[in-house]
């Protein structure tokens, strides 16, 4: 069987040589149309004509685009008015000012709308917060932006400033300790207004200092201002602390406890001398109950008594018995409140004032306490604290 194979497979030496000529000579013909035009000299085809064709269509179309492809709801005096660039102020240019400029009538329109709700132009970046302004129209109109800064004495949201009046002390930086140093030792220290009542609730609420770097966690206190008053920080050792603290309570502890248990006392209607009466509140806790029930505007609640600085939770499981509630004195008008008067509150913050009186100057009086709600950055959890302090 091999041999069959071998034998029909076998080629002669012409048979070879046939062969592979046949094989050169395609492998010659496939390549030769490729060799041929490498000799050959290329001609140049003159396009000039349809060039100039396909220019005349093209120009042919925009002279027809505007009347084929005009937009109906575009006035024709908007579209035709010629741009003018000019240097403008956001915060005082007309809507016509703003259409010269080449901003769409819309465009023009939100910007109105914008201000109209109290809102303004701090820096040239707040303009590309406009809804519907093109970045290529805040390209083109950057250079022409002219911010006049406002000629103010009251402080600006974002700044952290003393406020300019004319009971303001003279800053000349003195010794201070920030656990005893009273309102106007802090403002003569050139410390903001609102940086010290946030100071006085933090101490209000059993804050201490305990090093100098612990004022830093004040956060309405700036970098720069802490930088000015740290050399003149002195905070008492606290040794020394710890004796005054001893010693302050023992004045404050009632040298007997032979004063009667079946006294009823009103937690918003009785004087320091009345609260004297109960066991283990002195002077010293009096004043300070008395003293942070005024700033609420009065104890919603028997526990509130319980948040009063310094006072022990024995000394308050011991009198609670003898505590009777009764309704909120004070309450704070939440349309006709100032951000002082709110801020003054132990529960409102600095930044809640703030907050509360920029929505109220944006969408008018509110039409109830629940409308709170409307603003994002207040807690649910916060105003359901508050609510009972407000009223309209």
């Amino acid at each position: 069987m091999r041999k069959h194979i071998y034998e029909f497979l076998y080629l002669t030496r012409q048979e070879r040589n046939g062969l592979l000529i046949i094989m050169l000579t395609t492998a010659l013909i496939s390549f030769l149309p490729k060799i041929y035009s490498a000799f050959l000299e290329k001609e140049n085809t003159d396009f000039s004509f349809f060039i100039k064709e396909i220019e005349s269509f093209h120009q042919a179309e925009e002279l027809t685009k505007p009347f084929a492809f005009s937009n109906p709801k575009i006035k024709k005096s908007e579209s035709t008015k010629p741009i003018r660039l000019f240097n403008f102020d956001p915060n005082n240019a007309s809507k016509e000012d703003f259409i010269q400029l080449g901003l769409s009538s819309k465009t023009a329109q939100t910007i109105i709308n914008f201000r109209n709700k109290g809102a303004k132009f701090f820096k040239k970046e707040d303009l590309k917060k406009v809804y519907g302004l093109k970045e290529s129209d805040y390209q083109r109109l950057e250079n022409y932006i002219q911010i006049e800064k406002e000629k103010s004495t009251s402080p600006i949201f974002a700044k952290n400033e003393i406020p300019k009046s004319y009971d303001t002390p003279t800053i000349q930086p003195i010794a201070f300790d920030p656990n005893k140093a009273d309102e106007k030792t802090f403002l003569q220290n050139g410390i903001p207004q609102h940086v010290v009542n946030t100071i006085f609730k933090y101490r209000d609420r059993g804050g201490v200092f305990q090093t100098k770097g612990d004022l830093k966690k004040i956060y309405t206190l700036k970098e720069d201002i802490y930088n000015k008053i740290e050399p003149y920080i002195e905070i008492a050792p606290i040794e020394k602390r710890i004796i005054v603290k001893a010693s302050a309570q023992k004045e404050d502890t009632p040298k007997s406890s032979s004063k009667p248990t079946n006294t009823i006392i009103d937690i918003n209607q009785s004087s320091p001398e009345e609260w004297q009466q109960l066991n283990g509140i002195g002077p010293s806790f009096s004043k300070r109950i008395v003293k942070f029930r005024d700033k609420l505007g009065g104890f919603s609640s028997v526990n509130q008594v319980r948040e009063t600085y310094g006072l022990p939770d024995s000394t308050f499981q011991k009198i609670k018995p003898q505590l009777q509630s009764s309704p909120i004195l004070n309450k704070i008008n939440l349309n006709e409140a100032t951000e002082d008067q709110l801020k003054a509150h132990p529960y409102i913050s600095w930044n809640q004032a703030k907050l509360i009186i920029s929505y109220r100057n944006m969408h008018g009086k509110f039409q109830s306490v629940n409308e709170l709600l409307k603003i994002g950055a207040l807690k649910k959890e916060w105003i359901e604290k508050i609510q009972i302090y407000l009223k309209l």
